[in-house]
């Protein structure tokens, strides 16, 4: 059985295709290794690109998707195994819930919030998996700043490094997937 691994991205479809090519060469990978992807269930964008793959490739991917979207005809047509779910809250914990890894590919905003909570859980102790930032083409290089910035500032720890892996290439990416194990940090290393 191969890992599950959560996938956090882009719904955008005004994409450049850098981005949407690196999603289909992951998600081709993920098939070829036999992950269960699970994801935000969407047919738009990188999201809708990875269900494609890897629903052409016959490998199991799970989506959890809240009502309001479903009613926005967002929901991806090809899935089985989608929950529909009432808020966002609730499809964050269902996403990475017993999960191996998290990974936030290039997104906006949503795509941000759902990678900053979990990457804070994981900080405090309170979530297992390994968090990735897929930061293709130093696409998250002003974030890795901010967080500098606020270690120099005194806002975070420089620890928070050790509980972050940043990769740049999908080789990467699923080299550390590969490398990951499940652990619990101390909730006293979200200290600075």
């Amino acid at each position: 059985m191969g890992k599950r691994v959560c996938v956090y991205c882009s719904s955008s479809n005004a994409l450049e295709s850098k981005y949407t090519e690196a999603a289909r060469e992951f998600a081709l990978a993920a098939s070829s290794l036999n992950y269960t992807i699970v994801c935000g269930g969407s047919t738009r964008g990188l999201m809708g690109v990875i269900i494609d793959t890897i629903l052409d490739k016959g490998s199991g991917v799970e989506g959890v998707i809240p009502g309001f979207m479903g009613e926005m005809e967002l929901q991806h047509p090809g899935m089985k195994q989608l929950e529909v779910v009432e808020t966002m809250s609730r499809r964050k914990e269902l996403l990475r819930e017993n999960t191996d890894v998290v990974i936030a590919f290039p997104g906006g905003l949503g795509t941000l919030e759902e990678f900053l909570e979990t990457y804070t859980l994981k900080r405090l102790g309170q979530y297992d998996g390994t968090v990735i930032l897929f930061n293709q083409d130093g696409f998250y290089d002003k974030l890795i700043d901010l967080f500098n910035h606020f270690v120099e500032k005194n806002f975070l720890g420089e620890n928070f490094r050790d509980s972050l892996i940043v990769v740049d290439s999908v080789e990467k990416l699923i080299y550390a997937i590969e490398n990951s194990s499940r652990s619990v940090l101390e909730a006293k290393h979200y200290l600075p």
